[in-house]
């Protein structure tokens, strides 16, 4: 299952898949400035979540958000396991999908608060190499997978660079970065971190190289 500019499945039938299987990883769907992280092993959901929804919620979102893309990243651990939860995927899509669901009436659930919607991306965020300070790496999609791996969305070629070795995200809040379990680690200004939010200026390092974190308006 892979990224793809015409994806074969949707988000349900792909999650769907993945219920049937024995895979571990991250299934992330995106939609304009919205992203969900949807964390699966051996045909369970183990961590769900997106902006500022967890759990079944976040799934939900995802399975009827129209339109959305994914990208499936494999062996990939969920951050803070303290927040898991055990889902199984198969029975979570049967009860709450639309695949299997009559198309002749529409259900109203009551009583549910509105979900917040995600907030207005106010900047375009773009990545200078500490060496190459001309370059301008702009991060063009809500989710940037960085790694040595030629499929990654920024390529770094270097040895001790991991295939897969980390993934930006661009959210209401700011830039988000997550380690997709690296084998050396992502350092934001010489601290090893798992995940966090980036600010203007943050010195990104993957092995020997480095990225600056720059922003700038996004408005016309």
């Amino acid at each position: 299952m892979a990224n793809t500019e015409n994806q074969l499945f949707t988000v349900e039938e792909a999650l769907s898949r993945l219920g049937q299987t024995r895979h571990q990883g991250c299934l992330l769907v995106s939609k304009d400035n919205a992203l969900i992280h949807i964390y699966v092993q051996d045909g369970f959901i183990v961590r769900a979540f997106g902006g500022e929804i967890e759990g079944k919620e976040a799934v939900e979102k995802a399975l009827h958000t129209a339109g959305a893309t994914y990208t499936w990243l494999k062996n990939i651990q969920p951050p803070d396991p303290e927040k898991n939860i055990h889902l199984h995927i198969a029975e979570f899509v049967l009860n709450h999908g639309d695949i299997n669901q009559p198309k002749n009436h529409q259900t109203v659930r009551l009583g549910k608060t509105a979900v917040k919607t995600e907030g207005e991306i106010n900047f375009r965020y773009f990545l200078v190499p500490k060496d190459q300070q001309t370059v301008k790496h702009y991060l063009t999609k809500v989710a940037t997978v960085v790694g040595r791996d030629k499929s990654s969305d920024l390529v770094i070629d270097n040895k001790d660079v991991s295939r897969r070795h980390c993934i930006l995200d661009i959210q209401a809040r700011g830039l988000h970065i997550l380690d997709l379990d690296s084998s050396n680690g992502t350092f934001i200004n010489g601290i090893l971190v798992k995940d966090g939010y980036l600010e203007h200026g943050d010195l990104i390092e993957l092995g020997p190289c480095g990225l600056i974190v720059n922003r700038e308006s996004n408005k016309l």
